[in-house]
């Protein structure tokens, strides 16, 4: 079954952005697989299925290292021969699957919100635990990452994981998008 895929995806960038914006949108969509990938069992199976199902080129799944495959002593950042192109095309993916799983998302960001009013630690959960857990432990490993401390890394995982709700909308192919271009401003 074919996905339509937005319009944006074909409309051409009338300012490219500069190879440090580039840099910058790559890291970011880089962190938003890590959190997906954190919570969510992906594999590239499942990427290959939703390249299909997006009738997106496949041979941009080859490209795509998910954390839990990587060489943790490479220092090369893992999306940085992306062109624009294929960052859409990756969003569309990575959007496409957060939709598929937009249950399993809410419920963790509804647990988080619990959590934090009741002022009691995420990780006491096992959904949030295995979450935060897998978080650090992919982060941790990666040498082109900035370093953070524990309680900042529990942070991001968070801010990600609240992200991915949204990214997890219907609108959140455009959501992800506007998120990326704020780098070029």
């Amino acid at each position: 079954m074919s996905q339509s895929v937005p319009t944006w995806g074909d409309t051409p960038l009338t300012n490219p952005p500069t190879p440090q914006q580039l840099y910058q949108m790559q890291t970011h969509l880089d962190l938003v697989l890590l959190a997906s990938e954190c919570l969510i069992p992906i594999d590239a199976d499942m990427l290959l299925q939703a390249a299909l199902d997006l009738d997106v080129n496949t041979t941009l799944v080859e490209k795509v290292h998910l954390w839990s495959n990587r060489d943790t002593t490479q220092e090369n950042h893992p999306l940085n021969s992306f062109t624009v192109e294929q960052l859409r095309s990756l969003i569309l993916i990575l959007c496409y699957i957060n939709q598929q799983h937009q249950e399993l998302i809410r419920r963790a960001v509804t647990l988080l919100e619990q959590m934090t009013v009741q002022h009691k630690d995420p990780a006491q959960t096992t959904l949030l635990g295995n979450y935060l857990e897998n978080f650090k432990d992919f982060y941790s490993k990666r040498a082109d990452h900035p370093k953070l401390l524990p309680n900042q890394q529990v942070e991001l995982a968070s801010k990600l994981l609240i992200d991915l709700l949204f990214y997890s909308e219907d609108n959140g192919y455009d959501r992800l998008w506007l998120a990326l271009l704020d780098y070029r401003s």
